[in-house]
């Protein structure tokens, strides 16, 4: 189905009975589809229906839908479960559970456990013939108060004020019977209202706890969306090279930044960034961050003018308390000659194809907007056939095993050194696997960033 939703509707005994799912689509056509057995794991977790509230079970909010009916609107609430069902726009059966119980299990345990308790105590008032127990009647009306609806939360304390009269020593007259009753109702009646109305508010808290976090996911989700217009969306296609990259954020959006940049002068810049910190905080700044290195490259001008123009420009947003370490590198295509500077950036790696050999370019400046002024000067190598550059953030080399060893640049350099003739998309892809497989999983503490470039070799040769 595209393009429309659908619902579920199912009688009052549906766990019996079956159900039907009817699709209506945009145009208006409504018909009945059978999505058996998805259609039966939706409504066998159904526990409460009502007017504008919709449910899921407990810990697996929204899965149960989305496996029925993958293009059906997901309810956006996951209220709490209980027993009501609609018999076809006829009356409501029973309500076993209060809206907002959490109890899991069969929906009449928590209404046959109170009623035990009650029981237990009306059979030890009966026992005990000297003084009343009839103050043991409040446990399991608070009880019931959590658990159950207020009509039979309240039935149940008039049925404890009966068993109070019927079960307590004898009255010396019917006044005494009277106020006593009567204290003993407004006791348990005001203990039972006190309990639903804490209940009340926990749920509404609940509620509002619930709406707050799903405000927050998708304001992260969109978050991400925008961070991901910083980034690359092809590898540019430069004769000569082979470039590829990829980022992987600890926490939806992060402070992790590459990108490939065409230069007026037909050179290509390439950076690759780390914003100190993680999540929101980091990925604003590494917003800032592109934004001035995208202004910036129209500009033709000095890599050292550049660097720090960017860190009088960060440091003017952070006044210090937050920097960015990069490495920042121009291209010159004709005679793959890179010129570079090192900010504070993890070493990148240069694997030399013609002796196997590594060298690590290390950082040269300090970190960029640590500090008011910076003074950088960019270093440069000359790139030969089959060369491979990687560079990455410190997601990959500090990602940790279950024994605390970290992943280190010497495993960087062997992945590197054993597929040296490989595309540089599947290095990159050989190191994020050997992470993964490393770490034992495929989530990290830390933003995690590569880019890889391999010279090809000239043409004629």
């Amino acid at each position: 189905m595209t393009g429309g939703f659908a619902f579920v509707a199912y009688p009052a005994e549906y766990r019996s009975l079956g159900v039907k799912t009817f699709v209506v689509q945009q145009d208006g056509t409504v018909f009945e589809k059978d999505l058996a057995p998805a259609t039966e794991k939706v409504v066998t977790s159904m526990q409460i229906y009502e007017p504008g509230i919709f449910s899921t079970p407990p810990g697996d909010t929204g899965e149960v839908e989305s496996r029925a009916t993958k293009d059906a609107i997901k309810p956006a609430g996951s209220a709490a479960p209980s027993s009501t069902a609609v018999d076809g726009g006829a009356e409501r059966s029973l309500v076993v559970l209060a809206k907002g119980s959490s109890i899991d299990g069969p929906r009449w345990l928590p209404f046959a456990l109170v009623a035990a308790a009650i029981a237990c105590v009306a059979y030890a008032d009966y026992l005990v013939k000297g003084i009343s127990l009839s103050y043991l009647y409040i446990l399991p009306l608070i009880v019931s108060a959590i658990l159950l609806p207020r009509r039979i939360s309240f039935t149940l304390t008039l049925i404890c004020v009966f068993l109070h009269d019927l079960l307590r020593p004898a009255y010396t007259s019917l006044q005494v019977r009277i106020a006593d009753n009567l204290t003993a109702l407004i006791g348990f009646g005001f203990a039972v209202a006190m309990t639903h109305n804490f209940a009340a508010q926990r749920n509404r808290l609940s509620e509002l706890t619930r709406r707050q976090r799903d405000d927050l996911l998708k304001d992260v989700e969109l978050a991400a969306d925008v961070q991901r217009l910083f980034l690359p969306i092809t590898e540019p296609l430069i004769p000569g090279f082979d470039i590829a990259g990829m980022m992987h954020p600890a926490r939806g959006v992060g402070g992790d930044y590459y990108d490939y940049i065409p230069l007026p002068n037909s050179n290509l810049g390439l950076i690759i960034a780390d914003v100190a910190g993680k999540g929101v905080a980091a990925a604003l700044l590494m917003a800032a961050t592109a934004a001035a290195v995208r202004v910036d490259a129209n500009d033709p001008r000095r890599m050292s003018e550049t660097i720090d123009r960017l860190n009088r420009e960060l440091h003017g947003l952070s006044g210090g308390s937050r920097f960015v370490t990069m490495f920042l590198g121009e291209l010159e295509i004709e005679s793959r000659l890179l010129k570079y500077a090192n900010c504070g950036h993890n070493p990148a790696l240069l694997f030399r194809a013609a002796n196997a050999e590594a060298r690590w370019l290390f950082a040269n400046c300090m970190p960029v907007g640590l500090f008011p002024i910076l003074n950088c000067e960019p270093e440069q190598i000359t790139l030969e056939s089959g060369d491979v550059l990687v560079w990455y953030t410190d997601g990959l080399t500090e990602a940790e095993n279950q024994a605390g060893e970290e992943f280190g640049r010497s495993k960087v350099f062997d992945i590197v050194r054993a597929n040296g003739n490989a595309p540089a998309q599947e290095i990159v892809d050989l190191l994020y696997q050997a992470v993964i497989n490393f770490s034992g999983r495929d989530t990290f503490d830390d933003d995690l960033t590569i880019m890889a470039l391999k010279v090809e070799p000239a043409q004629g040769k």
